[in-house]
């Protein structure tokens, strides 16, 4: 299992690199009210909890489980 699908929060630059969108756009969005999934604020720092992302993003593809490529790679 690799170092991101053990996490328990994403980073927002994370969110932005598994979405492929820039860290601005992914700031705008988790900080927008239309975001489909939660985020908390731990200090200074917005974390997103994985299990809120991947219900998010399983809705939108299906049954199948989320298959990100390892940074490893």
């Amino acid at each position: 299992m690799s170092e991101r699908e053990e996490a328990k929060f994403f980073s927002v630059p994370e969110i932005g690199d598994m979405l492929g969108i820039s860290r601005t756009k992914a700031y705008e969005l988790i900080c927008s009210d239309a975001c489909p999934f939660n985020a908390v604020r731990i200090g200074k720092r917005i974390c997103v909890p994985a299990n809120s992302f991947y219900k998010w993003y399983e809705s939108l593809a299906g049954d199948e489980s989320p298959e990100f490529e390892s940074a490893e790679e």
